[in-house]
């Protein structure tokens, strides 16, 4: 009996020193990869921003990191994020690299910030990263963020849009929204790609109705007013089209429109834009504005509050699928408004200046007719797409206002 504890205990002793001797591997090893880091903030030139600086200098890597630090810690936890998979990608890295290629030298990550202000509260934060793995693995890439400080949003490019990819194509950016990073200035959205810091720009006041409503709202502050070249002076019109899409006359006014590179606006039923979606894209793509004329043709004026919302709504989120845009203007049937209707808008509805009577005439002779007689600058033309005889009428009303020298415009370029 002694001998067979006397071996239970040696046994048990050699079982606690293998332990010990396990333990104190695994304590080595996790200290000598462990990243000492040596961390420092300071203040920037922005009220109520910092700026972080982070280090870490090894025997087989050197890390430098800043970044900014905002006063809402929701901001801060997704910049934290961010460079949290920079540093873990990079660690990856340089841990499946060949130990011969990394003794050459030292792998290296740098990771800087620019900071970008526009007003109301509006960053555009661009981070440069530079990575050095061997001579064969290095990049340098550019990426951004907007940051709303009010509200404490921050977003890559492609999460403003309503629709990345419908927006690259309408708006024509440089860059394909999803691939590309942006950042705001000067009332320009400017592009580019993951290792050039300008591949181009477009007007902000183009790429609003494209953006997310928590987004729309803010950045629209941030729109410039268009301003007449120094010397020329035009004279704009703005044609507008009601109560479509419509198959046949729709298409056919987007086939005269492009023919004399004239713009117009369509102030569609949310009905009819779930029925033809294609058609609210194609209006859209070939550069023309989209505006709510509610779901069902209904007189805002005999509804509730509660009624005149819905069909609002309706009519925006049939838009927004479609042709990933918002309508920005309303114009209710009949022009038909009042307070309540005007309160749920937001504003005061978009009406017209020249009735052509083309629901009255179906007569191309006599719509022409009225707009050559009262038009001026500034008009605002109304006529309706679901008519194959306002659609027949058009090429004569271009071709007129062209030759008086007018432009043709979008109502919110009016």
């Amino acid at each position: 009996m002694n001998k067979k504890t006397t071996i239970i205990a040696l046994l048990s002793s050699l079982f606690l020193m293998l332990a010990m001797v396990l333990v104190n591997l695994i304590v080595t090893a996790t200290h000598h990869n462990k990243t000492v880091w040596a961390t420092s903030t300071v203040k920037s030139s922005y009220e109520n921003i910092n700026i972080k600086t982070k280090e870490a200098h090894e025997k087989r890597y050197d890390i430098a990191i800043q970044y900014p630090v905002f006063q809402q810690a929701s901001l801060n936890k997704k910049i934290e994020q961010y460079v949290k998979q920079k540093e873990s990608g990079f660690l990856k890295e340089v841990g499946k690299t060949d130990r011969k290629m990394r003794n050459e030298q030292p792998a290296s990550l740098r990771l800087t910030f620019e900071l970008v202000p526009d007003s109301s509260g509006i960053y555009s934060v661009l981070f440069n990263e530079k990575t050095y793995i061997t001579a064969e693995k290095n990049r340098i890439l550019n990426e951004t963020f907007i940051v709303d400080t009010a509200a404490g949003l921050l977003a890559k490019a492609p999460d403003l849009f309503i629709n990345p990819q419908k927006a690259s194509t309408a708006l024509h950016t440089p860059v394909s929204i999803n691939q590309a990073g942006l950042y705001v200035k000067n009332g320009e959205m400017v592009f580019f790609s993951d290792r050039k810091k300008h591949e181009g720009s477009v007007p902000l006041r183009k790429a609003v109705p494209f953006l997310k409503k928590e987004w729309r709202d803010q950045l629209a502050a941030e729109t410039e007013p268009q301003v007449e070249p120094a010397g020329k002076t035009s004279r704009k019109i703005a044609l507008t089209f009601d109560d479509g899409p419509n198959p046949q006359s729709t298409k056919a006014i987007l086939a005269t429109l492009k023919k004399h590179h004239a713009r117009a606006t369509f102030f569609m039923l949310g009905s009819r834009v779930e029925q033809y979606p294609e058609l609210a894209d194609q209006v859209v793509q070939e550069g023309h504005e989209i505006g709510n004329h509610s779901f069902s043709h209904r007189n805002l004026t005999a509804l509730d509050k509660q009624g005149i919302e819905e069909e609002i709504r309706r009519t925006a989120s049939a838009v927004e699928a479609a042709a990933g845009v918002s309508p920005l203007t309303v114009r209710p049937p009949y022009g038909a408004t009042n307070d309540s209707v005007n309160e749920v808008i937001g504003a005061k509805p978009l009406l017209w200046t020249i009735d052509t009577m083309d629901w009255k005439s179906h007569n191309p002779k006599a719509i022409c007719g009225i707009v050559e007689k009262e038009t001026k600058d500034g008009s605002i033309v109304l006529m309706h797409d679901i008519h194959q005889t306002t659609a027949q009428s058009l090429d004569e009303i271009v071709s007129f206002l062209q030759k008086e020298g007018y432009e043709l415009v979008t109502v919110s370029e009016l």
